[in-house]
């Protein structure tokens, strides 16, 4: 039995979790189907990793590694908070329930600290107290993955509904806008109409909010800076 175990390597484990995570999502990931996909015994992985969440802990700190390692820290603190942010979404993209992962792992791995404390490195020349630089990073590090997690659950939706009678979901959210109730114009019937529901998910809707963050922690510093020198 030992000399089995030594025949997989943690990297084999991290190797099909991933591709169990493409497979089967996160909710359905188990000991027991990634010894299947393995072909070992479930005891053999506990050689390695002690339980599930150690698993996800190790795939979370990959994601941080990755988004590390291909940022683009140049140009002004806008230019990149702006990239790196850019460049984490790209990497979440890139690996199965890769938002998730983050969501439910603590950032007590390395490299996953070492990226929570890169943000923080480029604000930190701000005119802020460190109460607010923490809020903000975790404000906008929580935008990104959860722009990701809606894409991954809307997926999920579009894929449910269209095995239910109604059809698909876009038309049943076709048909609740008819008999939208209340006063005044009907906007987001309009909206819909325009195609502007396209955009859910899409770069031109990532970069917009992102945007936005960056502008209002700019304002922000710049407040703070006009307090300071009325003082």
């Amino acid at each position: 039995m030992r000399i089995k175990n030594l025949q997989i390597t943690e990297q084999d484990i991290i190797k099909a979790s991933w591709e169990l995570l493409d497979d089967i999502g996160i909710e359905a990931f188990s000991m027991r189907k990634l010894a299947e996909l393995l072909k070992i015994q479930a005891a053999s992985l506990y050689w390695h990793f002690k339980s599930k969440q150690s698993i996800f802990q190790t795939l979370a700190n990959e994601v941080a590694k990755e988004a590390l390692e291909t940022a683009n820290l140049e140009g002004t603190w806008q230019e990149q908070l702006f990239n790196f942010v850019d460049r984490i979404r790209g990497v979440l993209h890139k690996y199965p329930c890769s938002a998730q992962l983050m969501m439910r792992t603590l950032p007590s791995e390395p490299n996953y600290l070492s990226l929570l404390n890169t943000l923080l490195q480029i604000v930190d020349h701000l005119p802020l107290n460190d109460s607010d630089k923490f809020s903000l990073i975790a404000c906008v590090l929580n935008y990104v993955i959860s722009f990701e997690l809606d894409k991954y659950e809307q997926d999920r939706i579009d894929l449910a509904m269209k095995n239910e009678p109604n059809g698909d979901a876009r038309v049943v959210f076709k048909q609740s806008l008819e008999h939208l109730s209340g006063d005044g114009p009907n906007v987001i019937k309009r909206m819909y109409e325009n195609n502007i529901f396209n955009e859910i998910g899409s770069d031109k809707m990532f970069y917009t909010g992102l945007k936005i963050m960056v502008g209002g922690i700019e304002q922000l510093a710049n407040e703070r800076q006009e307090q300071q020198e009325r003082r």
